[in-house]
């Protein structure tokens, strides 16, 4: 009996010590003569807000080969999305190793750990179990931010900045793209700050978007009113009007009250053309001729607005210099120099003038008329609609659009060319 019971003992030791045999070769694990020592986790709380939102992986290995190389790779899944972290073993004899997964939203996570060989082999695979947590990285925030009016003019300082984080797609390989509308130059995602300032004038709805690839997105808007600059006011002042010439004489773009036209355009034309004009804010014009100037500036802006402003300016001839035949005489007073010629001139024009009154005084009706065509309703010379101007002599002078002018004959009662 005794000999039976040895014999069932020893064929069941056989059993064992093959069965055990069995599973080492059926676990790549231990065949790889690799054991697990010791394995926790360790639930953390990374932003001190008092709700875990990480865990941490520590694992000892020990190898019986001389050397070994492994990859852990710590896998969480949520909601749909599967993301990973890995790290590199190279040891002899007993390594440990640490792996941490960050929360990258609210809710529950699966953990598993996966231990393969330098060939990609997984020899083991352990879960690690699943947990409740809030996310440990900031998820994607964009924020736009106007600096300046919600109302501007064309040219004001203008800037909009782009405030983006997003810390959970970087951690997990997951990065998103940006896209912004509304702006009318490309904007790059390099361009954190957007120069409006040289925008044209508009209504514009800024708007950023963001998506990574774990399905997180944001987005943020903003709307900015551009309106073109008003046309540019000023005044031209003139210095020396109806002053000889030679004397000092300056014409003076004057801007208006809280206007700045330093980098504005200035154009100036003179008729008659007194040649090239530079683009000045003053004109010297005490060397131009005796005559009547008519004076046109036009200033332009940044904007292609155009502004223009007229005048008008008389020089009067010098009696140092000779005169024209056709330009009003400056009378000299008492110094006038007479001669007898002048004085039969003088007799010869009262005889005529006299022979003009008589003709005008038997003239018929139609004749009437005709003199007195040059008259307004009131008796006042008739302009035509053409600007006027009194000298300082009292003497009435119009100025056509092309620059001429004409005096007024008060004996004939008639406009004639100067």
């Amino acid at each position: 009996m005794r000999e039976w019971i040895l014999i069932a003992l020893m064929l069941s030791l056989s059993f064992v010590g093959q069965v055990s045999a069995e599973e080492e070769e059926g676990d790549p694990f231990i065949a790889a003569g690799l054991n697990l020592v010791a394995l926790r986790n360790d639930s953390l709380d990374s932003n001190q807000d008092s709700i875990m939102d990480a865990v941490r992986v520590v694992v000892v290995i020990n190898s019986t080969d001389q050397w070994m190389d492994l990859t852990l790779t710590l896998i969480g899944e949520h909601s749909g999305f599967t993301v990973s972290d890995e790290k590199f073993m190279s040891f002899e004899g007993q390594e440990n190793a640490s792996l941490t997964y960050d929360s990258w939203a609210e809710g529950e996570h699966r953990l598993t750990l996966e231990i393969s060989d330098i060939d990609g082999r997984l020899l083991k695979s352990i879960n690690i179990g699943t947990f409740d947590l809030s996310p440990a990285l900031a998820t994607p925030s964009i924020d736009l931010v106007l600096s300046g009016s919600e109302i501007m003019q064309t040219g004001d300082a203008c800037e909009i900045t782009r405030n983006f984080v997003d810390e959970t797609g970087p951690r997990w390989n997951y990065d998103g793209t940006r896209s912004i509308i509304g702006t009318p130059f490309k904007a790059l995602d390099t361009d954190v700050e957007l120069d409006c300032s040289i925008w044209p004038a508009g209504t514009y709805i800024v708007s950023e978007t963001y998506q990574n690839g774990l399905g997180q997105t944001t987005t943020d808007s903003l709307e900015l009113v551009i309106v073109n600059k008003p046309p540019s006011h000023f005044t031209i002042e003139i210095n020396g009007d109806e002053e000889l010439v030679g004397t000092p004489c300056t014409i003076t773009h004057l801007q208006a009250v809280g206007e700045n036209h330093d980098d504005y355009q200035k154009t100036w034309t003179v008729t008659p053309s007194i040649g090239m004009t530079s683009n000045a804010s003053v004109l010297d014009c005490s060397k131009w001729s005796s005559g009547v100037y008519k004076i046109l500036l036009t200033v332009t802006n940044d904007e292609e607005i155009r502004t223009t402003g007229g005048t008008m300016l008389i020089r009067m001839p010098s009696p140092s210099k000779v005169k024209d035949v056709d330009a009003p005489v400056l009378s000299e007073g008492s110094e006038t120099e007479t001669s007898t010629v002048g004085l039969w001139g003088i007799g010869v024009l009262a005889l005529v003038l006299g022979l003009a009154v008589f003709v005008l005084m038997m003239r018929g009706p139609e004749d009437e008329h005709m003199g007195s065509s040059m008259l307004d309703e009131i008796g006042e010379p008739d302009a035509e609609g053409l600007p006027t101007h009194l000298d300082e002599n009292g003497m009435l002078w119009r100025r056509h659009d092309d620059g001429e002018v004409d005096w007024w004959d008060r004996s004939s009662l008639n406009w004639k060319r100067w």
